[in-house]
């Protein structure tokens, strides 16, 4: 689905920011958003050469200090990828 207005953002600057970070990545990226969730908005990024990655980040407005902690998720998942557990790749965290 698209991207709802409250949930937008500058797509440009993360296909650079992917293109930077993320071995293999091929700007420009495409940007669908995920339907339901009640936490942080997730999104499906498609880029240049047909690659899908997964984008998770926080929603806008006002948050309290420990809710929707996608910088403790990536941890998370970056932690479980060098034990028997299969999470899915942490590619990169963003905390801008």
């Amino acid at each position: 689905m698209a991207v709802q207005e409250k949930h937008r953002f500058d797509e440009q600057s993360l296909g650079r920011f992917m293109a930077a970070n993320v071995p293999g990545f091929v700007a420009p990226v495409r940007v669908e958003q995920f339907r339901g969730g009640q936490s942080n908005p997730t999104y499906r990024l498609t880029d240049a050469a047909g690659r899908q990655y997964v984008l998770r980040r926080k929603p806008p407005g006002k948050l309290l200090p420990s809710a929707h902690a996608v910088d403790r998720e990536f941890r998370v998942i970056s932690a479980l990828n060098r034990t028997d557990v299969p999470p899915p790749r942490a590619y990169a965290l963003c905390d801008d």
